[in-house]
């Protein structure tokens, strides 16, 4: 073989594959749709014009059937969209109302009825279309369906409405007490290595594999600790479009993912202005239960058995803290040049404050040495800021390439940020009681930059094959 076929035959290799990994890839933030135009009688219609309008797509896309009768839609942001078919000879055919989630390709097939083309034929109340065309077993919670089902302050509270994904406490850290205190944050999180864990409460399983095994993508972009699992990049659910959760049959090229992947696809403008003013607040005067839900089974550091008998066991119910969380926020999007070039940007601020009084004199210390016995009641404070931003740009160069860049913002500071264990609604020993009072200081704490830059382009090189890409950076 001469030097040039193999340098051709290297070249075509390395095009088919880079095509193949960009339409695998586009199926992270998009989905597509496709089907057969007919007849009454069965037979396909070609040449038949194609049009399909949505909220979530900026103008219309428009294309002709081929000879099989076959159309083919690529790279659709998801959302809810309009089906108009054209075709000479044959009323005006209109479907509403068909929802495109991402990483789904669904078949919806028509019949055109013989007529006028002044005529339009509207199909009201048919058959939800399905996708048969992947064996990926995927849960996607669309906008309308996170704003109806409860869930935490972070995406990842939404992880165990999915089938195999459950909420797992036991892969939670084992110091993520103030956490529980506030009800938890709703952040997932497993144990790092011969360690205490990453400060998480509770962690999620999907598949039976660790929170490490799975994949949390924001835009397509990994932000998952690769060690201990939970995604570093939080996002308000004001910021999302869609959160899809698979559970089975991962792509390749998600080949870490041995559990599942979680991926958050963030809202963008559209030629309609639109947004939000948003707030919430929630504090343990509004919760039912003075106390944790979380109960520890432990040794009794006080025992009444003596070596070489075990201690004996008790349950440890902690108190409440006395906690605030207050976010409020706006959204807003919409076109710079109508039908070219939209704009969506969020901003949003969390304050979380925490209130805990530990008692370094319980009755125990009668008996026992305790450290701090004179220090009697004390208070100890937390304080934590997050200011999320999103700002997002989409740019339609033609119909069939859209360019896009999109910021996610998370700086965070916290003082206070070691806190004693609470005490024990039952009486039982607090055993922080004689840990130095200086690592408890207000004055500890730090503050944590984040971002998530996102740039790429969706071009659409014929109906059937898509090329996506994407360049990420997550700090």
């Amino acid at each position: 073989m001469t030097r040039v076929s193999r340098f051709w035959m290297l070249a075509v290799s390395l095009i088919a594959t880079l095509l193949f990994v960009g339409n695998a890839f586009a199926q992270e933030t998009t989905g597509g749709l496709q089907g057969t135009i007919k007849d009454a009688s069965g037979a396909v219609v070609s040449k038949a014009n194609v049009v399909l309008t949505g909220t979530a797509l900026v103008g219309e896309k428009t294309l002709q059937t081929d000879a099989s009768g076959y159309y083919h839609f690529a790279n659709l942001p998801p959302g809810t969209y309009t089906v108009t078919v054209h075709a000479q000879g044959f009323s005006e055919l209109k479907r509403e109302g068909i929802g495109i989630e991402v990483g789904h390709l669904p078949t919806l097939d028509l019949t055109l009825a013989v007529g006028a083309a002044s005529q339009v034929v509207e199909v009201t109340g048919a058959a939800p279309i399905v996708d048969v065309t992947t064996n990926t077993s995927q849960t996607n919670l669309t906008s309308q369906a996170l704003t109806d089902v409860p869930h935490g302050y972070s995406f990842q509270s939404v992880i165990q409405y999915a089938p195999m994904a459950r909420d797992e406490p036991l892969a939670g850290g084992g110091a993520g007490m103030a956490a529980m205190s506030t009800g938890g944050m709703g952040n997932s999180g497993g144990g790092l290595p011969g360690s205490s864990g990453n400060g998480q409460s509770v962690g999620f399983s999907i598949g039976g594999a660790a929170d490490s095994e799975t994949t949390y993508l924001v835009e397509g972009q990994d932000t998952e600790n690769i060690s201990g699992g939970a995604s570093q990049a939080n996002v308000p659910f004001q910021f999302i479009q869609e959160v899809a959760v698979e559970t089975s049959a991962v792509q390749a090229e998600h080949g870490g993912a041995l559990g599942g992947v979680v991926n958050v696809i963030m809202k963008k403008g559209a030629n309609a202005y639109h947004g939000s003013i948003f707030g919430s607040y929630e504090s343990n005067g509004m919760d039912g239960s003075a106390v944790f839900n979380n109960q520890l089974l432990r040794y009794d550091p006080v025992p009444t058995t003596t070596p070489p008998l075990d201690a004996d066991s008790q349950i440890y119910v902690p108190k409440r803290d006395n906690f605030r969380i207050v976010q409020p926020g706006f959204t807003i999007g919409g076109p710079i040049v109508k039908d070219r070039l939209w704009f969506f940007a969020g901003f949003a601020p969390q304050d979380n404050s925490l209130a805990r009084t530990v008692n370094f004199n319980p009755p125990q210390c009668a008996t026992i040495a305790c450290a701090n016995a004179a220090l009697g009641n004390q208070l100890f404070n937390q304080s934590n800021q997050t200011y999320f931003g999103t700002a997002r740009l989409d740019f339609a160069l033609t119909q069939k390439v859209r360019l896009f860049g999109s910021w996610l913002y998370q700086y965070a500071r916290e003082s206070g940020a070691s806190l004693p264990g609470p005490d024990s609604v039952n009486g039982e020993l607090n055993t922080f009681i004689n840990s130095p009072l200086t690592q408890y200081s207000n004055g500890l704490g730090f503050s944590a930059p984040g971002s998530t830059y996102n740039v790429g382009a969706d071009i659409t090189l014929t109906p059937q094959i898509v090329s996506t890409t994407r360049f990420g950076y997550f700090f």
